[in-house]
């Protein structure tokens, strides 16, 4: 029995030319993962012509990506950069509407809700495409009835780079109790905010910035408006593994550490490119 299924291409959306893309596939049946989660994607790359005239490609390439989709949707979706010069994600970026994908039936990764006990606060920190892991939670109507709060920060180093923006800024300005249960914070490194990109945040905290120099000088729980508290707060970390890395040691500097046996942690990491 083959360890994976091949999928067909439904849709692609370009985020940023030759940077930043999306591709929505379709699911087997059998397909189940938890919000969070990664699989391993297949292609076959080399030439094609050079095989035989009845053989069918077998993938040759393999590599690790979240799913962006809820759980429950009958599509699969991924969210990628571009590698230049790499082997996997430019012949990703290349597939088209009808083609095929391989996806490993075995899903991994342990960046779960499931990790974490109740609490208030779920802070969702970000850079780059480690933005993946939690758009699948936000599609998700089961992790709103978990936290009365739910603040998404991402980092990218220029505005282009923040994929999602309208469908985060959309859950934002949701009429209700929504509006206020979810934050959504862009941080740039390398330019300044404006307040289309950033509406929640006044415009003295706009300025360009990494995330852990904002968690250092205390600007980032200015900017959010809400304290971190390892009673209160629950927190993710999901991206360049620089990143990180700083983030976990300033964090388990106030109280933050990750889950061991039998007792639960405030704290889940997982590094992504």
């Amino acid at each position: 029995m083959s360890r994976y299924t091949r999928q067909t291409v439904l849709a692609k959306t370009i985020w940023l030319t030759d940077k930043l893309f999306s591709v929505t596939v379709t699911r087997d049946p059998d397909f189940s993962f938890l919000p969070g989660q990664f699989a391993r994607l297949g292609l076959f790359v080399g030439d094609s012509e050079a095989l035989p005239a009845d053989t069918s490609p077998e993938p040759n390439e393999w590599r690790a990506y979240s799913m962006v989709s809820r759980p429950d949707a009958n599509e699969l979706e991924f969210y990628s950069v571009v590698v230049p010069d790499g082997k996997f994600s430019p012949a990703l970026a290349r597939l088209q509407i009808g083609e095929s994908l391989w996806i490993d039936k075995t899903v991994f990764g342990f960046l779960t809700l499931e990790r974490f006990v109740e609490g208030e606060d779920l802070w969702l920190i970000a850079t780059g495409t480690g933005l993946s892991a939690y758009l699948s939670m936000l599609r998700d109507p089961a992790t709103w009835s978990r936290f009365k709060r739910i603040i998404l920060l991402h980092g990218v180093r220029n505005a282009t780079e923040l994929a999602y923006r309208d469908e985060l800024i959309a859950l934002m300005q949701r009429s209700g109790d929504q509006s206020a249960q979810f934050i959504y914070l862009p941080v740039t490194s390398q330019e300044p905010l404006t307040c289309d990109l950033s509406p929640s945040i006044s415009s003295q905290w706009r300025d360009a910035a990494r995330l852990t120099t904002l968690l250092v000088n205390g600007e980032l729980e200015q900017r959010v408006g809400v304290a971190l508290e390892p009673a209160r707060s629950r927190v993710m970390l999901c991206g360049n593994p620089a990143m990180v890395t700083e983030m976990r040691g300033l964090l388990s500097e106030r109280g933050f550490a990750p889950g061991r046996r039998g007792v639960a942690g405030n704290l889940a990491v997982e590094n992504y490119w």
